[in-house]
Order: C-alpha cells, then structure tokens, then sequence
C-alpha cells in the first residue's frame, strides 16, 4: 500500500518535519534536489555516450524554483554544463529561492533570461531541461511567460525527441496537484522525480498522462511526519497476490468459498458466463448459477466446472433462488438480469432475503436507482455486519446518487463516499481511476491498475465475478473491493499487453486472471 496525498497534506507534513522535529526546510531542499540531481545522473549513464551533457533548468521564484536552482548548482558540480533560467516576478521570490540564487551565484551560476535562450540558442543544444516552475500549489491558469516557458519546453521536446530528457520537480507545472486537473496547459515530462509521497494529480487523469515516469525519492519527510493524521487516500502497486488471505492447505471446495450468481436473462447469456468463470479463476470453491433456462447450454459449454440452477419465465422464482441462496456462502447479483421481466423480483427476494455477504452490479444497480422499495432494501442490507459491494460505472453512479455525470466526475473522490454512507455499504465507482468508498473506513482507494482496453463489453461483468470470489474470503468488504479493483486491472493490462488495447475482449481478462494469481 502506498499514500497517495493532496497539496494541503503535503505541506503540512513538510511543515511538521521543520517545526515539530527541526529538520530545517535547506537541509529538505537540498536532499530534495539531491534526488533530482541523481536521476539526471543516471539517465546520463544509461546513455553511455563520452561527451559532456547540457542542461537547462527553469526556475520559478517560488521553493520549487529553489529546488531546481539547487539542482542546477548540483549539476553543474558534477560536470554537467548548465544554463538557468527564473522565470517570474522577482519581487515575489520566496527566502529558499532567494537563498539558493544567492548559492548559485558563488558557484558561477547567475540565471539568463528566456528571451536570451529562446532567441539565441537552437533547442539541439539541450540534452536535459529541468522544469521547476511550478511545485503542488498551482490552481490557476497559466499565462505570460510561464506559458511561453511551457510552450518552449514542449515544443522542444517534440523536435528532440529521444534526445531530450524533461524532467519535472515534484510535479510537472501546470498539473493541480489535487485532482490531476491540467491548468490550461502543462509539461509534458519523461520523468517526475517527486519527493516522500506520491500526490493524487501523479495518478489523476489527466495529470497522469502528463508524468511520464514517476520516481519517489527519500528526502527526509517521514511516516513520523504525519504525526498522527495519516494522508486520506491510498493505492496498491505490489504483487496481487502478497494482498490475498493465504489459501489453507487443509481447504476443500466447500471451504473456499460457494459463490452464487444469479445473472443473465432470456436474452443475455454472457454476463453470467464471464460472472461465472472469472469467479471460478480468482479462486472460489464452488460456483453455482442462477439464471433463465435459456441459458443453460451456454453455461454447460463454455463453463463445465458450474452448477447451474434455472429458471422458465413462467413459473415462480422464489422458491427455487431461496434453495439456492442456502447453499452459498456469499452472492453476485445483477449482471444482464434485466431491467424488465424477473430482474427487479429477483433482486427484491436477494436484498430481503439473502443473509451472506453480496456483490451488487450492473442491472441490480440500475434497479436500484429506478425503484425506491429496492433502494430502501439496498440501505438495511449492510445495516447487520454483512458485506454489500456496489459496482456502478461512472454514468450508473450518477442514476444512483441523483446528480450529473460531469459533476460525478468532478466529484469522484468524494461522492462514492456519501453513496457509501446512505446505503451502509463499499462502493467501487469505476472510471478510468476506479475510486472505492466504505461507509465503515475513514480511507479512500484509488485503483492505479488497468488500461483503456478494458473499456469493452463485459469487462464489469468480470469484475462482480472477481469480487464474488473475493467476498467469500475473511477479507473486508473495503479490503475485497479495493483488492479486486486492483486484480481486475492487472489482469486487463496483461491481456492488453498480449492482445492489444483494441482487440482485447473480456474473456481475455478472465484467461489473464491465473497468470496474476501465479
């Protein structure tokens, strides 16, 4: 697990290292810079080429200024030649900046103007341009000659190519540390050496895209910093499998789990099918589904290892769902039921009835939104200690909480939380950063894993299997939902990585699914 922290957070945790331990902010800057300095070194390295680099450094007047102005100063120590650029009223300088020009100046470093690089330099003179315009703090536009600064660097990133290296300080200027959001325009980096904690707009799209590679350096702020208040939000980058509960080896299928899924319909067959088999892959004992009798052939072909209990349109479902809720131990719901014909009374018998822990998603959500009796059973469910999981996608989050999908969007940190809260539950909102909320868990998860080709059909039906695997576990229902999140999109980037993001399916998700759990 590893922190992921809003601008407010991470100034108040450099604060505590200065003022409640007494590291002083130079001994932090210069660390910081130290950082930044030997991933430059490295990139030089990995080069191998016997000749002298050059580097430009733009530098804000603000600490992130200072940082790249100490960089600078570091650089040019170890041979690199070096041009600075302050971009920035002066007046304005921040006292580390000030500080930190006034050591460049020792060293023989005195800052050039922009218009003097732009106008009498060729871009080919540049193998390194560091940009430290901007630190976490931006929130406004860009303008003047921040963006002519930003234009120069992209532009000369374009002609250059491979043979320029741009390396953004702490975050790429022009990214809003918060929510990723671009602040008219932005760096483009091939690498961000950020300091102690990853901050939300490294892994927010569109911030993200922006990045390039992102290094995490130690310089100097620790866990002690938090004094207490650790950051809200958080994300997995290890192996799948060091998150799972380990399988016990005197386990049988019974004990590891009986999984019901009740999907599908008359006219929908597959959502069970990749429901069904992703769960048997993420490792339930036993799956069984429930569904329309049409569908039953499918089942038996493509999933031979299933139990299957059907149902004709005609006859009553309620005695036969009730056998087969009694013979697991947790349930999926909702995948390709309907929003017509049995899915709304199959959904009210499971949300009144069931008394294991349940994994709701597709239909049963749109049910859930359109049907204010379900609703009302959605909220009790999760009221006695059982484990509910929504699974809505970004425009089924929006039916279910009542308000426009942009705002959702705007919004997708903090409304899965107030969803979470009202109907006693976890809630995955799944976009292209999937966000999961509980309504116990004081902690926020954002899902780092996954690919654009995992926008597909099916590919949410693959998830509620996983889950239903996942939910039959001692694992939370948070813990279970953020895990998953994170399986699914590991396994959808194999598949991208062996089929291609446009030809990818959801089936190749299901086949991925035994070489991350292996």
């Amino acid at each position: 697990m590893k922190y992921a922290v809003t601008s407010d957070e991470m100034k108040r945790y450099d604060r505590n290292t200065s003022e409640v331990f007494g590291v002083s902010t130079e001994i932090l800057m210069e660390r910081a810079s130290l950082c930044v300095a030997d991933e430059i070194e490295k990139h030089i390295s990995s080069k191998n080429a016997d000749r002298k680099y050059t580097a430009l450094v733009f530098a804000g007047v603000g600490n992130n200024g200072g940082d790249g102005i100490c960089t600078a100063r570091l650089l040019k120590q170890r041979g690199i030649r070096v041009k600075l650029v302050v971009v920035g009223d002066m007046t304005k300088c921040s006292d580390l900046c000030l500080k930190q020009l006034k050591i460049a100046a020792n060293y023989g470093i005195n800052a050039d103007t922009f218009s003097n690089i732009r106008d009498n330099k060729s871009p080919a003179e540049w193998d390194i341009i560091v940009d430290a315009l901007f630190g976490i703090g931006i929130s406004r536009n860009i303008t003047g000659s921040y963006a002519e600064v930003i234009d120069y660097i992209n532009d000369c990133k374009k002609d250059r190519r491979d043979d320029l290296f741009v390396v953004s300080v702490d975050i790429p200027s022009g990214i809003n540390a918060d929510d990723g959001r671009i602040c008219s325009l932005c760096v483009k980096a091939d690498e961000t050496v950020t300091f102690n904690c990853v901050k939300l707009g490294h892994i927010l799209y569109p911030g993200c895209e922006y990045t390039g590679k992102l290094v995490v350096c130690d310089a100097g702020i620790t866990k002690e910093s938090f004094c207490g208040n650790t950051p809200e939000y958080f994300f997995y980058d290890e192996k799948v499998t060091a998150l799972l509960p380990e399988r016990k080896k005197y386990s049988n299928k019974g004990t590891n789990g009986k999984i019901l899924i009740i999907a599908g319909s008359k006219e929908i067959s597959g959502a069970c099918a990749l429901s069904a088999g992703a769960c048997l892959k993420a490792g339930a004992g036993m799956v069984k589904v429930f569904t329309a009798s049409e569908n039953a052939e499918v089942i038996k072909t493509v999933i031979p290892e299933v139990l299957i209990d059907t149902y004709e349109d005609y006859e009553p479902v309620s005695e036969k769902l009730e056998d087969a809720m009694n013979w697991s131990t947790a349930a999926v719901v909702g995948p390709g039921i309907g929003m017509t014909g049995r899915g709304a009374e199959i959904l009210k018998i499971v949300l009144s009835r069931y008394d294991k822990n349940l994994v709701v998603d597709a239909d049963g959500l749109n049910l859930i939104s359109t049907d204010k009796e379900l609703r009302r059973l959605a909220g009790n469910f999760g009221r006695n200690g059982k484990k509910l999981i929504l699974t809505p996608h970004l425009a089924e989050f929006a039916r279910l909480f009542g308000r426009d999908i942009k705002e959702c969007k705007r919004n997708i940190l903090f409304y899965p939380k107030e969803l979470a809260k009202e109907l006693h539950c976890t809630v995955i909102c799944k976009d292209a950063r999937s966000v999961v909320s509980d309504s116990n868990e004081k902690k926020i998860y954002i899902n780092i894993s996954g690919n654009d080709g995992m926008a597909t059909a099916g590919s949410g039906d693959v998830l509620s299997g996983v889950l239903g695997a996942l939910v039959g576990t001692e694992l939370s229902s948070f813990e279970c939902a953020c895990i998953g999140a994170y399986l699914h999109g590991a396994a959808g980037d194999l598949a991208a990585a062996r089929h291609g993001k446009l030809s990818m399916v959801a089936s190749d998700i299901v086949d991925e699914l035994e070489n991350i759990l292996n």
